[in-house]
């Protein structure tokens, strides 16, 4: 009986550390570049992440060769001669939603800072990223539009098409976070 007692304390335990985590491996990520000669833009449905609902820390990660592009040659340049897929497969952000309220689930939609740090192109720099989240009564919502400066992650745009490629891309997140 001291053994089953024991146990139950044991399985409750880590169904309870593991109950406050939610995660997602469909996230979606996109970038948009605009300059007056054209337009890129870029779709990543395989972002991975984990938050943790007891206080708010999060990690997400996305593979770099899983944007996709409009016309194929974009996405060859990109992955071999800008953010060097192979050198630097993934990108990650992870950190902590600040001022973390547990009361957030309460359905309505919060708008949220993200603090933590980026790792692009083998470069890790701080940032601060506004947003929402919500509660949907089972899943945490999110939804994220920030601004990514290339030269920040030492992604160098050769000079040939610099006209082509804004400094700047505009990316955007949406994903719904399920229990783990």
């Amino acid at each position: 009986m001291k053994h089953l007692a024991s146990f139950c304390l044991l399985v409750f335990v880590a169904w309870s550390s593991t109950a406050q985590q939610f995660m997602t491996r469909s996230g979606n990520v996109g970038f948009f570049s605009a300059t007056p000669i054209e337009n890129i833009e870029a779709h990543n449905h395989q972002m991975s992440g984990l938050l943790d609902a007891s206080n708010g820390g999060f990690a997400f990660q996305v593979q770099m060769r899983g944007f996709h592009f409009e016309k194929a040659l974009m996405e060859e340049h990109f992955n071999e001669n800008y953010v060097e897929s192979e050198t630097y497969p993934k990108a990650t952000f992870q950190g902590e939603i600040a001022a973390w309220n547990k009361a957030w689930n309460d359905g309505k939609t919060h708008q949220v800072v993200a603090n933590g740090t980026f790792d692009i192109h083998g470069v890790n720099a701080p940032k601060d990223v506004e947003g929402t989240l919500q509660w949907n009564g089972k899943s945490w919502v999110l939804s994220a539009t920030f601004d990514l400066t290339l030269a920040e992650y030492n992604i160098v745009i050769p000079a040939v098409v610099k006209d082509n490629i804004a400094p700047q891309v505009e990316v955007t997140v949406n994903a719904t976070l399920d229990p783990r």
